[in-house]
């Protein structure tokens, strides 16, 4: 609204150049605009004494006086606040003075309609409380000029016709201007903090989507909790990195969270592509699962598939991981097919998880896994067998349920 350079050098000698974008623009215009009424009271006393009538410099002059000892305290540290109130008064006081000095409403060209720009801006600088009772003080300031007028029935005009129609047009016409770019420059402003708070939302739900299934972020967003849900099947998958705890122990901190990082972020981009649901990650171990919240009967397809795309994907990185650090980042996946139950947990750092024995089977899976093989259990080789080239291993025992048919998947059928 204001040049950029006026604004700079205003914030910079009244101290408030730390703050936000647009209270630096609300308050320099605050300032511009004391200059700017001040400048046209003198200008309107100087029109009026050239025409005739006595020079009223007192109103510009006390003006000009508080408004500078305003100024001055807001310059060494006084609130704005306070700053603020005071030229409000100031904006409805001088404009009522005016017209009563020149000749009521009809000699002073209805000049106290200026101060109809006091409850306007405060709308813009203050809140709704102070601009309406600054609205209050802009027809306290009417009714008093026009009780004046009547009880002391003022002298007559003594401006030429032409003059004082121009008086009434600018009168007018600039009160109308500053209300306008005051309204104008507020509902800009509101626009872009709308369009940040849009912008934010919109954060916020991504975020949302993150850590959350689609549908159980919707609920949260509405119920503030979320339902636990059983599902009858769903596919588990686990992967962990053979030996990561003993070289973890030689590998600085950032550098051991960037591998890390760049592992998982690589499995965050499978996943997604194969339409599953990342659960979580456990020190080295990853997680995921597919058939939930949305299940299809293809779930334990795309995990498979998911599981060759990581060991391509461990694969392809190890011998530059080797030449590197040393370590080739060699993983087990195991995975298994079963019923679970989904939900949200905590009140604080809430996390989405699921339970039951099929993912206890799962991690089984992966623990009795070779390094850089796929372990999947009969449930889930029962789904698959007719996608994949599968290799029968035998029956190992898993905890908690006893021996399980396990089986090598080494590509695709």
């Amino acid at each position: 609204m204001l040049p950029a350079l006026l604004t700079r050098r205003l914030s910079r000698l009244f101290g408030y150049s730390h703050l936000p974008p647009e209270e630096i623009e609300y308050r320099s215009l605050a300032l511009t605009i004391i200059v700017f009424i001040a400048v046209l009271d003198l200008t309107y006393n100087v029109a009026y004494f050239a025409f005739g009538y006595p020079f009223v410099w007192w109103t510009t002059a006390v003006y000009l006086l508080v408004a500078g000892i305003n100024l001055y305290r807001l310059q060494h540290g006084a609130r704005f606040r306070q700053f603020r109130n005071t030229q409000i008064a100031l904006t409805i006081a001088l404009p009522l003075v005016a017209q009563i000095t020149h000749g009521g409403f009809t000699g002073g060209s209805g000049v106290v309609l200026a101060a109809f720009l006091a409850p306007m801006g405060a709308l813009m600088f203050a809140g709704i409380r102070t601009a309406r009772w600054s609205f209050y003080g802009y027809l306290a300031a009417l009714v008093l000029a026009g009780v004046w007028e009547y009880f002391t029935h003022p002298r007559q005009n003594v401006l030429p016709e032409e003059i004082h129609l121009l008086f009434f047009m600018f009168n007018i016409g600039f009160t109308a201007a500053v209300a306008y770019f005051l309204m104008e420059g507020f509902l800009r402003n509101k626009s872009a903090l709308l369009d940040l708070v849009r912008e934010e939302h919109q954060k916020a739900d991504n975020l949302l989507l993150d850590i959350f299934p689609a549908d159980t972020a919707r609920e949260l967003k509405e119920n503030g909790a979320v339902q636990a849900k059983s599902y009858a099947r769903a596919t588990v998958l686990f992967t962990d990195f053979i030996g990561f705890s003993a070289f973890a122990g030689e590998l600085p901190a950032e550098e051991l969270v960037e591998q890390l990082d760049f592992y998982f972020s690589a499995f965050d981009d499978i996943v997604r592509r194969h339409g599953l649901e990342k659960i979580k990650t456990i020190g080295d171990a990853y997680m995921c699962a597919g058939g939930l919240p949305a299940g299809h009967d293809e779930h334990a397809v795309s995990v498979v598939q998911a599981a060759l795309d990581i060991r391509a994907f461990i694969l392809h990185q190890r011998l530059g991981k080797i030449e590197q650090y040393g370590y080739p980042f060699d993983i087990r996946i195991g995975i298994h097919t079963g019923p679970v139950v989904a939900g949200v947990v905590g009140s604080r750092k809430i996390a989405y998880d699921i339970w039951g024995a099929t993912v206890n089977i799962a991690a089984r899976m992966e623990q009795l896994c070779e390094p850089d093989r796929i372990n999947i259990s009969q449930a889930t080789y029962a789904l698959v067998k007719d996608a994949f080239e599968c290799q029968y291993r035998g029956r190992f025992p898993a905890k908690h349920v006893g021996e399980v048919d396990m089986y090598y998947v080494n590509g695709v059928r």
